[in-house]
This record gives C-alpha cells, structure tokens and sequence, in this order.
C-alpha cells in the first residue's frame, strides 16, 4: 500500500475548493435540519450526488461511501491450525516496524468515524471497523491465552501435526484494535532525523487472516484471504482528519479526547496548526498524483473488499514516495513522474499456509528469498525508510523495519523442515497448516450443508488425480490418495510425470526441502495477466544518489547471472529486489548482527530473480549483438489444501465459489457482490446474486468481469478433447458433467 494513496485519496479536495467546503457545510445543516435528527449518515447523501455533475458531483467526493451492515454474531471460532493462542496473538498485533496510517497512534484513538453527529463516535469502534472488513480482536490488558467473545477457545492442535515450541509474550494492544493493526513505538524518522510519536501500521496479518460467517457464526482461520477494504479505509481516515479541521465543534471534540487519552492538557492552536501541516502534506502529494494520472490519461481501478495491487503499491511507495521532498512532500526530479503507475492489477489476498516451503512465493512467481518478499511487503505498507540523503546516524537504507520480527513470523509460519524426520510417510507441516472443513463443520453438527459425503468422495478423489494432479500435483493431506497413488505423493521428492522435464518435486538447498511449485505460461493458463505485467513490463528511474545498479548488485550478492540492460531503466522488480536487499543489509549493521545470525535470518534461498520468466537472449543494438532480458511471465500453481476457505477464487478473484471454477469459462457469473464473509457450503465460496441483474445489498462492492484486471477467463473445463496436449489456451480439461462437478467439490472440501 503506498502512502500518497493513504488517506490523500480523497480529502485534499477539501482543500482544493474550499467553495464546496462551504457548500458541504449547507448540505448537512439541510439535511439535519430537514430530517430533525442528531446523528447524519453522509454516506447515503454521496451515492446519489456521484451521479450528479459538478459542485454535487465533488461534495460526493468529501463523503465517504455506504458501508456494508453489520452481520449479527452470536459466537466466534478460531480453527485450529497448529499454532497456541498466545501465538495467533503475537501474529496478529506484533509490528513490522510500519506507520502505515499517517497520523500518530494517539491521534488515531481520537479520531471520529466519517459521520456528522452530535455526540462522538470514534473511528475505531469495533462494528464500524468490522464494516470495513476488519476481524475484532481483544485488548492486551484482557488477552490471557483464552477470549471465547473474539473466538479464543482453549488451545487445541490439529491432532497430526506438533504444536511449535515458541510462546511469546503478548505484544501491544491496549485499546482492543482489530487484527492486523500494531504499535509502532515513536523513534527517530531515518529520512529527516525528527522525532516521531508513536504510529499505527499494518502487519501481514491484516490481510492474510480469514473469516467465514454462516448462521450467525464467525469462523475464523490465520494465513487465509481477508475481506477488508483498504482503499475505503484510507477515505475514512483522510475523510475523518479533514472533517476535524471543517468543523468547529468537531475539532473541540477531538482535542478534548486527545486530553482524555495523553492525561494533559492539549494546546489547541499548536494541534490545529499540527493537523493543517498533515493535511497540507497529504493534500500536496495527492494533488501530485492526481496531476500524474490526469497526465498518463489513466485512473486507479477499483479494488474493493478482498483485493489490493500490492505491488503496483508498492512500487509507488518505494519508488516514488520515498523519494520525495520529505519535508514538503514533493517531487524533487521530475524524471521520478514515470514511477508512478496507476493501481489496475488487483489481487486477492492469497493464503499464506505452506507458502513457506514453496520455492517461489507470489502469484508470478517472482520472490525467491522469504526475508526479501516480507521485507518489501513492510516497505510496501509504509516502513520509515530513508531513499534521499544519507546524514550523520541516517545512512541510505536506515529504516524502521524490526527485520527480527519479522524473520520470527517465517519461523512460526514453517515451522520444522517436514524432511527432518526422515520418515516419508508421516511428512507433515508443522509450522501453521490450512484449515480444516471438519473442524469448522463440527460448529454445524446436524446441518446437511456441511456434511461430506465419502461415496462422492472417492469419486472426487479420482477426478482430482485425473484433472487437477498436473499442476497442483498430490494433496498435502490424503493418506488415501498417496496409498492408491504412491508415485504421485505430494511428499515425493521425485514424480515419475516431471522427471521428462528434470525437474523435481522438492529442491533441496542449503539444507533446506523446497515444494517445486507448477508454474505455467500466462498464455497457457488462459487468466487474467494484468498482474503478470507488473513485474514484467513496469520500470523504474532510479536517482544517482542512490547509487543502485540493480543487476550489478544481485550478481555480486547472489551470483544472480543476470545480464546488464545498459542504457535503460531497470525493471522494477530487480530494482525492488535490490532496494530491499540493501535495506536489510543496513539492518544488519545499524544493529551490530552476527554472521551466524544473519545465515539464519536470510536463509539459503538467494535474492535472485526467477530464471523461467527473465530468460537470456540475445538482441542487435545500435548494430552490436547483445545479451538481454527476455521476458516469459509465469503463474505458478499452489496445494489446494484449505483451498475450500479462499474463496473468492482465480488469483484476481474473479470466480466467486468452488463450483464456478468447474463450469465452463463462458458459463462464470459475470458479476457477483463481494465484501460480505456469508458462506455458501453447498458451492463453497460467496453467497451469488440470484440474477446478474441483481443489486448487491448496501455498501458490498459488485465486481464486473468486464472491466480491467478483472477477467475470469482461463483454467477452464471445456469441450470434448481429453488429449491435453490439445486443448487451446485458457482450457486445462474437458467438460464435467454436473455430478462429476459435485463429486469434485466434495473431495476439495476435505483437502
């Protein structure tokens, strides 16, 4: 998520015309005087003005959006997934060393939500954030390993795999802020050298935590998909500060909460001076990136709950943010514009179970090294980071990143080496494993929609050997599968089916066992290459003073073999590979870490790129022959373990339940409604609209496959042709008949 998008999404229009803040002012006082109420919604007003032009049409834009309504809970369940409570816990709340949201911790406690009212609702109310997709958590002060109200219930393994012996301490959360939210406590900012008070970011666990809801019940699991909206959560921020500047009695309120929360008295001119300093940062860089889109002839995609361009954000946060004035917040060289790339690849949220060992990580299958990709997701989400000018105790490179947390989340995350035991039969994960269907069935005894149906079983099982095998090879956990299959064990360091190709099930490096994930042409697989295009065709400009020669760099480091594209801006993907890697390399030396323990925080894997899709050719330039980047984007293939729990599915989530993704491709909704965690256990995925024609209820997002990034072609069952070497782009098999889609379904479920 890059920071000029956060919170400056939309606010600085306030700013911008101050005419319509007037005119905003009119509206609400009509509003309130007309319906003789003391609490406004604004959101109910925006919808009907986005469909106005002019002055209506940008009060629409100084209104936050309808929000879903709360679901009534009557219990909630974490599943069991190998990991202690005190362990979920520490996932949930410990810091990356992120500030995420662009306003101190303290600030962020007292502000409101974006509603007009005449008493004070504060923005981080736990049913006004779960409406933003967010999971409720416990407070600190209150967590003791055990809080039935958020779903803590006595530790309990899966009853195969062992517990990790690491119990942590409980981090941080006083004030009971959802899952995903974390402290970072005030330091001193590596760019300005200033003091910073404490902050609020996001860890991974904001958006790699899932929860399914069903008969007023909440089941939630770790590492799988969330369904938070994150670009309306930076409206409702930029929204909430600005409406604290507009309002008189609104700004009392606020500073009144801030004596509640410091235990002191507040100087209101200093702190109104303090916030119109923030928000005329925020309102510089978002009028920047408005000029910049406005001049690519280009706007950002929407990407609604369950989805993010992670990396497009991340580019713009590190390639572009990061390098602007940190003081006045703006482009310092021009030639940084180019940078600058509109959000249109949304992803969803993948599952993060197992992605420990699987030796290429993201959907494109572009990180090898895990310390690299979790470092640049903190840098993605807004790590202090000084890319400008190195000064006294700030060289390049310092930062806020706690790169030691987050080399413990890997650790908890993998768990022991399955390969360790020596024994193949009884190869298991033991870090945190998928969730299971019967673990969350049995919340469900007696309802038919969850019972399994092993006659459909076996035959699910045959299928899944004979259709889904090739790319997503054995299941992790399926003694039955591996007993009538036993060349085929996904546990096998060798298949019978790869050794053609010389390739292997599992790798092993430095010591190390590595899942060979399938990666497969985008071409072949027929989905959306929107994302693919990111790290394939996106480049950079890098400033001298930064003194990077990304493929230079990654060489010498890691004997990459990369060739120098010499003349050009790099790709962005190297160019991020090299940034991080030089991040954390400066890590290391602010904090004085041993070798030893430098080995065990970057682990065998080097920082290289993937050799299948950056691909050596050879190229005439300037009438000489040279050696160049040829570019063959790939997505890879994972274990359909806990797949049952992912929805909605494709990597761009454009296929809503499990038995969408079995039908022909031109047979897919063309549109559904997503934002609610509702589950369907029949089609297992998202409760579907009736007709396409259908609305989505109040504040859901409905996503449209017609627009950008948003297809969902490709990874078809189709036709008569069983000869797979036949079958054209976008289609893996021939069509199922709806038993045998059935059948299938029920076997994934057990997975």
């Amino acid at each position: 998520m890059g920071r000029p998008s956060f919170s400056s999404r939309i606010y600085s229009s306030a700013l911008r015309w101050p005419h319509i803040t007037s005119l905003l002012l009119a509206i609400v006082v009509v509003v309130i005087a007309a319906a003789g109420v003391v609490y406004f919604a604004p959101e109910r007003v925006r919808d009907a003005a986005l469909k106005i032009k002019n002055d209506a049409n940008l009060v629409a834009q100084l209104l936050p959006a309808t929000l879903p309504e709360s679901s009534k809970i009557e219990s909630a369940y974490w599943l069991p997934q190998n990991w202690t409570s005190r362990q979920r816990y520490w996932f949930h709340h410990t810091s990356q060393g992120t500030a995420t949201i662009p306003v101190p911790y303290q600030w962020f406690l007292a502000l409101e939500r974006p509603e007009l009212s005449f008493s004070y609702t504060k923005l981080t109310d736990e049913n006004y954030l779960r409406r933003l997709g967010f999971i409720p958590s416990p407070g600190s002060k209150d967590f003791a390993g055990n809080a039935p109200v958020y779903g803590y219930h006595e530790d309990a393994p899966n009853g195969d795999t062992a517990k990790p012996d690491w119990s942590p301490s409980a981090p941080e959360n006083p004030n009971a802020l959802p899952v995903g939210f974390a402290i970072l406590k005030g330091g001193v900012d590596p760019t300005t050298g200033a003091p910073y008070d404490d902050q609020i970011g996001l860890t991974c666990a904001a958006c790699h935590t899932g929860h399914l809801e069903y008969k007023n019940v909440s089941i939630r699991f770790d590492g799988g998909p969330a369904m938070v909206n994150l670009g309306e959560v930076e409206r409702a921020i930029g929204l909430s500060i600005g409406y604290t500047l507009i309002l008189p009695w609104r700004f009392e309120r606020f500073a009144s909460k801030l004596e509640q929360i410091k235990g002191q008295n507040v100087d209101r001119k200093q702190l109104r001076s303090e916030l119109e300093l923030a928000l005329q940062k925020i309102k510089n860089q978002k009028a920047e990136t408005d000029r910049l889109l406005t001049g690519q002839g280009v706007a950002d995609l929407d990407e609604g709950f369950g989805r993010l361009d992670a990396l497009n954000r991340i580019g713009n946060q590190v390639f572009y943010t990061n390098l602007l004035d940190p003081v006045t917040g703006k482009l310092r060289d021009p030639l940084l514009k180019g940078n600058f790339a509109r959000h249109d690849a949304p992803v969803s949220f993948p599952p993060i179970w197992d992605t420990p060992y699987f030796l290429w990580a993201q959907y494109d299958a572009s990180v090898l090294n895990e310390l690299v990709r979790n470092s640049g997701e903190a840098l993605g989400v807004s790590a202090k980071i000084n890319m400008t000018a190195a000064a006294p105790g700030r060289p390049l490179f310092a930062s806020s990143i706690h790169l030691s947390e987050i080399a413990r989340f890997e650790e908890l995350l993998r768990g022991a080496d399955p390969f360790s035991t020596g024994d193949a039969a009884g190869r298991k994960f033991t870090g945190l494993v998928a969730p299971r269907w019967k673990d969350a069935a049995e919340k469900f005894r007696g309802d038919s929609a969850w019972a399994i149906d092993e006659r459909l079983v076996e035959q699910g099982r045959d299928l899944y050997r004979a259709h889904c095998f090739e790319c997503h090879r054995g299941p992790v956990n399926d003694d039955a599968f591996d007993k009538k299959w036993p060349e085929d064990s996904f546990w096998r360091p060798e298949n019978p089916d790869r050794s053609a190709k010389n390739e292997k099930n599992w790798v092993e490096i430095g010591g190390r066992h590595y899942f060979n994930v399938v990666q497969m042409p985008v071409s072949a697989i027929g989905t959306d290459r929107q994302q693919s295009d990111v790290l394939t065709t996106r480049r950079v400009h890098l400033p001298e003073s930064l003194a990077l020669n990304p493929a230079d760099d990654l060489n010498k480091a890691g004997g990459c073999g990369l060739p120098v594209d010499k003349g050009t801006d790099p790709l962005f993907v190297l160019a991020l590979m090299d940034v991080v890697g030089k991040t954390i390399d400066q890590w290391t030396i602010t904090n004085g870490t041993s070798e030893e323990t430098k080995r065990q925080m970057w682990g065998p894997r080097k920082n290289c790129q993937n050799q299948r899709v950056y691909v050596e050719a050879r190229a005439s330039r300037n009438g000489k022959d040279e050696v160049v980047l040829a570019l063959q984007p790939q997505y890879r293939a994972r274990p359909l373990d806990g797949v049952w729990a992912t929805a909605p599915y494709l990597h761009n989530g454009s296929v809503p339940t499990l038995r969408h993704m079995l039908v022909p491709q031109a047979q897919r909704p063309t549109s559904f409604c997503v934002g609610s965690r509702a589950f369907d256990p029949v089609n297992v995925g998202l409760v579907t609209k009736a007709q396409v024609t259908d609305s989505c209820a109040a504040g859901l997002t409905n996503f449209d496959v017609s627009l950008l990034g948003n297809s969902n072609r490709g990874h078809s069952f189709e036709g008569k042709e069983t000869d797979l070497r036949k079958l054209p782009p976008g289609v893996i098999g021939p069509e199922l008949t709806d038993a045998e889609r059935r059948a299938l379904v029920e076997y994934l479920k057990t997975l």
